[in-house]
């Protein structure tokens, strides 16, 4: 999309009442208006110390405080233990995808992908240029229309340990069975856009991160789970912004971090505790995700998914018309009509809805009532 089609689309949306439109970006996503609201006030002042979020020493006992209680709540969602170490770092996902391979695949050894996806190929691609890797899963023959099954994506002696990504924006994929690490070995599981959608698995794993834009609000965090069995067990030698293990000994302050987007995982996390956790979030996944599912049923053929159904994400549901110009005329009609941030990756096209967290079933009922209006029409 070009800059000027981009004004075009926006000079396009209709607000609803009070000013907000349902936006179904794949990130920086929806965010719930009590935590935008909070952050309004804290801007100004966090906390009746009269200072802002932004303003505040990252060493004062201000953000001493608020740090431990981002960290407390983004455990506590998680249900990980002592034996897990919970780390805010800058960069986004795809610096994870380096950072990774550089702190545990060693010289001569090699690692296991899946790829499913445009951001596994990324990571593939970053992980290539460290070591080996070896491929359980080459999504490329199948267009990434699915994942693996349960008899695919089987692990090789002596990997160092297994990535895969569990739920795959682009293409609206989503892993129906957890993927294995060889013996020894551990998985490392990229959960950007599903993390905190439903409960986290974490047996098997070693190694768990997500960019925080999706459910944790702010673009340009990571939050990594890592075993403390591994802090200590970098195969190199690397600075220290790209060892684990400094960022748990200063608590995720190597040097100054995004204050500001810790405090906003934070409230994120105390937001989705409130709504009834994790299951509460897996439960209105499903339900957004089958209204807009049914929308595609129920059009005679006009809407066609792109993932085969026993894969189907319940958080990005992608599909398409008959053309794609039916495609943008649909965008731009949806953004008149209140619903922003539909028009799919620009490597696949299409429509895309994200339905993270903070989107509320009325949306995805919204979109799914307009869907049925424009096959009528367009049909």
């Amino acid at each position: 999309m070009s800059a000027v089609q981009g004004l075009e689309m926006l000079a396009a949306v209709r607000p609803m009442p009070g000013g907000r439109v349902f936006n179904f970006s794949a990130g920086p996503a929806a965010m719930p208006l009590e935590v935008l609201e909070q952050l309004r006030q804290d801007l100004l002042d966090l906390n009746g110390s009269g200072i802002g979020i932004l303003e505040h020493s990252h060493r004062g006992p201000v953000f001493d405080a608020l740090l431990a209680e981002s960290h407390a709540a983004f455990m506590r969602v998680a249900g990980a233990g002592k034996d897990w170490a919970g780390l805010f770092i800058p960069g986004g996902a795809t610096l994870q995808f380096g950072m990774l391979p550089m702190n545990f695949l060693p010289e001569g050894g090699h690692a296991d992908y899946a790829d499913t996806g445009l951001w596994t190929t990324k990571a593939i691609a970053d992980a290539k240029m460290v070591g080996k890797v070896n491929l359980t899963f080459d999504g490329k023959s199948c267009a990434f229309s699915r994942t693996p099954r349960a008899d695919e994506a089987a692990p090789s002696k002596g990997a160092a340990y297994h990535h895969w990504c569990s739920n795959n924006t682009v293409d609206g994929t989503k892993w129906s069975v957890m993927p294995t690490a060889a013996d020894g070995a551990w998985l490392a599981r990229d959960a950007s856009s599903d993390i905190f959608a439903e409960p986290l698995d974490l047996s098997g794993h070693g190694f768990v991160y997500a960019a925080a834009q999706k459910n944790l609000g702010p673009s340009g965090m990571t939050m990594v789970l890592i075993r403390r069995d591994l802090l200590e067990k970098s195969c190199r030698t690397l600075p220290s912004m790209l060892r684990y293990d400094e960022y748990e000994k200063g608590e995720s302050r190597p040097n100054t971090p995004n204050t500001f987007g810790i405090h906003v995982v934070g409230l994120m996390c105390r937001w989705i505790e409130k709504q009834g956790g994790v299951k509460a979030m897996e439960r209105l996944a499903a339900e957004r995700s089958d209204i807009v599912l049914k929308a595609i049923d129920d059009s005679g053929g006009f809407w066609k998914a792109h993932a085969e159904r026993w894969c189907q994400s319940p958080i990005n549901v992608l599909f398409r018309g008959p053309s794609a110009a039916i495609d943008a005329a649909f965008v731009i009609e949806a953004a008149a009509h209140g619903m922003d941030g539909l028009a799919g990756h620009r490597s696949t096209g299409g429509i895309r809805a994200s339905m993270y967290n903070a989107m509320p079933v009325a949306g995805a009922r919204a979109l799914a009532d307009f869907m049925r209006d424009f096959a009528r029409r367009r049909g």
